[in-house]
């Protein structure tokens, strides 16, 4: 007797997986590879390409390496009344004698030499402008005369000079003010020079 059993699904073997594609079966599998594409390329087109290659490598090499540091900028010179000494050496009469001395820097020149005291007038040699720089010492020799005898003090305490200086920094005028002997010289040529009657000597 024959019989027909219940229906079952079929389903594919356990071990049954889809095949990967051949490589023949893939689109373009057979296109020109790189190089030969390279080949098919016009010669002035290759050169272009390569131009722009180098120029795009050398400027990822310059990027990448290291720069050298920027030296540091020169610090301004200081200001001119900051690093200049007038030094008083000592008198003959009329005339008094005085060192300028610069610290440290660049040159600082002397535009002017005038008395603190209006009654006074500077006759200074060297004439000015007069440079002085770090390495030297100048010498000046200074002619004081009295343009006014009135109001003569009793004493002097303390003297000082203005003197205009100059640098590449700026242009200061500083007054030097001097104790002791300066102030003793120029008292005794004061009293030399406006005798009594005092009036009458107003001007030399």
């Amino acid at each position: 007797m024959t019989g027909i059993g219940p229906v079952e699904p079929h389903e594919p073997a356990a071990d049954s997986h889809p095949l990967a594609p051949h490589p023949s079966d893939i689109v373009d599998a057979d296109s020109p590879r790189p190089y030969e594409r390279w080949n098919a390329l016009p010669p002035r087109r290759r050169r272009l390409l390569l131009a722009a290659i180098v120029t795009a490598t050398a400027a990822a090499a310059t990027l990448l390496l290291p720069h050298p540091e920027r030296p540091a900028p020169a610090p301004p010179d200081p200001w001119p009344a900051q690093v200049t000494h007038l030094k008083y050496e000592g008198a003959h009469g009329e005339t008094f004698r005085f060192t300028v001395r610069v610290d440290h820097g660049g040159p600082v020149t002397i535009r002017q030499m005038r008395s603190g005291d209006p009654r006074l007038t500077l006759t200074p040699t060297p004439r000015p402008p007069i440079e002085a720089t770090p390495d030297t010492r100048r010498t000046l020799t200074v002619r004081i005369d009295v343009r006014d005898c009135s109001a003569l003090p009793r004493a002097l305490d303390m003297a000082y000079l203005d003197l205009i200086l100059t640098n590449r920094r700026a242009r200061e005028l500083h007054s030097f003010i001097f104790v002791d002997r300066y102030p003793h010289d120029l008292l005794t040529l004061l009293r030399a020079r406006c005798r009594e009657p005092r009036a009458e000597l107003t001007h030399w």
